[in-house]
């Protein structure tokens, strides 16, 4: 059931990404939202309540360009979608399999007045939208501007049976069916770069459209005003209040005469004379001005200002000024957005001014001043001092002002005293890095594969290699189908992407009994961040850097980057774990897969489906749709070797032939004894073949057969005398062949 979250929305980040700050202007916005076999289960959540939304919160104010976080005005809840496959009673089905997805519509309330738009988003903290408007990860969203006659959003027209609010005066975004595996499996906290006045604002600026959502029109500002990138209000209190902390940076006041107005920075001040400071009520004493001087111990000697680092993806920033000697510290902050040098600019300026305003006095003047305003300078002849009006009293006839001194006119605040100013350039610090690239896609393959361990196999085995070709890719979900598609399975999550590439150049056939010190072979991978390492050849030999190029496994003991993503291979084993028949046919552009165990997904397909198509998806976090890929089920891990060390010689006409066995249970010649059979019998098919043409197929028992002259002659007898031997799997039938060419009368040894 879909619920409409009722009452005044408007939580945000006070940090962009970080702690609470709360409510919007306060007094500013006082007003309300109103509205109205035995069955697998895999992924499933016990409690699909999501995360709460806040009543009561007053709504945020943006001004430029921000990063806040929203809060959820509306959702569907999470909805959740099972898929089953398999089961069905027969053997190749096996036990039904459901697999659960979850994913979310909900709306999130993000300003309390129109804006531009929206530029990057970040879930968890994790960059999901680029500066570009592009989705890097699967998602569907509708902004709304909060312009005064925006429209009821469809979707959530259509989940409620009454009467939705259009939320006209809020600007919102909406996310229709929001994936929400990579969040587990809960609606994730979402920032937003809000974007209200795209150049950019300045504090004057902000305190227009601050005083005007609080109901006051027609304000004007004079003076200069710092530049801010963004600003955000959001502290509950009176509009004074709200308009502090623009005042503060800007060294401006509000006057209320001839018309309400903030004035900024140094205007022209109003000349006063010496004559009329000596005003005083009917029978006191001439009483002139009386100055106020703050001690040089209670003068602070730094000023540190916090903000939003722009440069720093709107993460918390600290910039310090400091003066010579010691004092206290003037800690001030503004939940606005600005870069480092600005901000160590305004820094330098606020120190020199408060240093300036060190001194006070209280000044009395005739009625005819009484005009004079907070917020409004003055200067008095004979003085060069200027001074700026902090309040105004009218009590008997005299105006009596309270004032503070200001630096000199011809000095801007960021450049006074120099010299007497400790600072150095304006600096962000280190950054946390978000890559703005896509999550996918997903790329993945089904390999048959002869055995990678020492374990033997009753049943065919299919690997699962699976990576993304962006570097921020993570994870992927499987899913396998033994019944040409019609259901599948899940297998489980690649959680770390195997190291995958294609081959820029053809490797060249070489030995396979010994060392390759000849061939090299140039690797591309799929995605910057994957990495190949050389290893010692001892390493090698005990298994390490094993890889499948095309149809051959190989190892390599050197791997060079020679630039970025391509590596280059040399050193090698060729022709391992039984792939020796593919040594001699390779070409450009091959699959490479490295083929460690810990980041390959194992498959075990029923027997009986042996030669059949089995079909993989993989979907991740950036995929639109799920990645794919197929291979026929030829049971590579439980077909026998090949025969090694086939050989044959001469005695009389007959042709004696032996060989040695090998064992798919174990590639590694550890205790010098043969390895152990691994098959149910011992048993071998000999085939023989004279000028080409099949002649003779005999099954035994031993590693040795005698082709005797009267069955040659018997079999057609021929100048070429091809001979191949496979042992014989009780599970798959004949191996991989070892074959032999034999010319009459020559003795020799061939080698597989």
């Amino acid at each position: 059931m879909a619920t409409i979250v009722l009452g005044t929305v408007g939580r945000i980040f006070g940090g962009p990404i970080g702690g609470l700050v709360g409510a919007a202007v306060g007094g500013l916005i006082d007003r309300s939202l109103q509205g109205g076999g035995a069955t697998r289960e895999v992924g499933r959540v016990g409690n699909l309540a999501i995360q709460s939304a806040t009543y009561g919160e007053p709504i945020p104010l943006i001004m430029g360009r921000m990063r806040a976080a929203g809060n959820l005005i509306w959702t569907a809840g999470i909805r959740e979608t099972a898929t089953t496959s398999g089961g069905g009673g027969g053997k190749r089905s096996g036990p039904a399999t459901t697999n659960y997805r979850y994913s979310a519509s909900f709306a999130v309330g993000l300003a309390g007045r129109r804006i531009t738009g929206v530029g990057r988003i970040w879930a968890d903290g994790k960059l999901i939208r680029d500066e570009f408007s592009g989705f890097l990860a699967p998602a569907v969203m509708r902004l709304h501007d909060g312009s005064d006659d925006q429209d009821v959003d469809p979707l959530i027209a259509a989940a409620e049976a009454a009467l939705v609010p259009a939320y006209r005066g809020l600007a919102y975004a909406v996310f229709e069916d929001l994936p929400l595996g990579d969040y587990g499996n809960r609606i994730p906290n979402l920032t937003f770069e809000i974007i209200a006045d795209d150049a950019g604002i300045d504090a004057g600026q902000a305190v227009v459209a601050l005083s005007e959502a609080a109901g006051v029109r027609g304000l004007s500002v004079s003076g200069s005003f710092p530049a801010l990138a963004g600003y955000y209000a959001g502290r509950a209190g009176s509009l004074a209040d709200a308009l502090a902390p623009l005042l503060d940076i800007s060294s401006a006041s509000i006057i209320t005469t001839p018309q309400l107005g903030v004035t900024a920075g140094q205007q022209l001040p109003v000349a006063v004379a010496d004559v009329d400071t000596n005003a005083r009520r009917s029978g006191e004493n001439r009483s002139h001005e009386r100055r106020r001087q703050t001690g040089m111990d209670r003068r602070a000697t730094a000023l540190e200002l916090t903000y939003f680092d722009t440069s720093r993806d709107y993460q918390p920033g600290l910039q310090r000024a400091r003066r010579p000697g010691d004092g206290a510290v003037d800690q001030r902050s503004i939940a606005a957005a600005m870069g480092p040098d600005q901000a160590k600019s305004l820094c330098i300026g606020l120190l020199a001014s408060s240093h300036a305003a060190g001194v006070t006095a209280t000044i009395r003047l005739p009625w005819r001043h009484v005009a004079l305003r907070p917020g409004m300078t003055i200067k008095i002849a004979g003085n060069d001092d200027v001074w700026r009006i902090r309040e105004s009293r009218f009590e008997a006839f005299v105006v009596n002002l309270d004032v503070e001194r200001l630096p000199p006119v011809t000095q801007p605040l960021a450049r006074l005293a120099p010299q007497r100013l400790l600072a150095r350039a304006g600096d962000g610090g280190r950054a946390l890095a978000f890559d703005d690239v896509p999550i996918g896609p997903t790329m993945v393959a089904l390999l048959d594969l002869p055995g990678l361990g020492s374990e033997t196999l009753l049943m065919p085995r299919l690997w699962v290699a699976a990576a993304g070709a962006s570097p921020a890719w993570r994870r992927a979900a499987i899913r396998t189908s033994v019944d040409d598609g019609a259901s599948y399975a899940a297998l489980g999550l690649a959680e770390t992407g195997t190291v995958m590439g294609r081959t820029a150049n053809a490797l060249m056939s070489g030995p396979t009994h010994i060392w390759d010190r000849f061939s090299t072979l140039d690797v591309e991978l799929l995605a910057p961040g994957m990495w190949l390492e050389s290893r010692s050849e001892a390493s090698v030999l005990a298994g390490a850097n094993l890889a499948m190029v095309g149809g051959e496994i190989i190892q390599f003991a050197t791997a060079e980057a020679i630039s970025d993503r391509r590596f280059r291979l040399y050193g090698l084993l060729r022709g391992r774990r039984g792939t020796e028949s593919a040594v001699a046919d390779h070409g450009v552009d091959e699959n490479f897969v490295l083929l460690d165990s810990d980041r390959l997904l194992a498959f075990d397909p029923p027997l009986d489906v042996l030669g059949h198509v089995a079909r993989v998806q993989a979907e991740g976090a950036g995929d639109i749709d799920p990645a794919t890929a197929q291979q026929r089920i030829g049971g590579r891990a439980l077909q026998p070797l090949q025969p090694a060390h086939l050989r044959f010689r001469w005695v009389d006409d007959d042709i004696i032939i032996a060989w040695v066995r090998r064992s798919r249970m174990g590639y590694a010649w550890i205790d010098f004894v043969d390895a152990p059979l691994a098959e149910i019998t011992e048993s071998y098919l000999v085939t023989i073949s004279l000028d080409g043409r099949p002649a003779r197929s005999v099954t035994i028992a031993e590693t040795a057969f005698v082709y005797t002259g009267v069955d040659r002659i018997a079999d057609g007898d021929g100048s070429l005398i091809e001979i191949s031997v496979r042992q014989i799997s009780g599970l798959v039938g004949p191996g991989q062949a070892a074959t032999a060419h034999i010319t009459h009368n020559i003795d020799q040894e061939i080698m597989p």
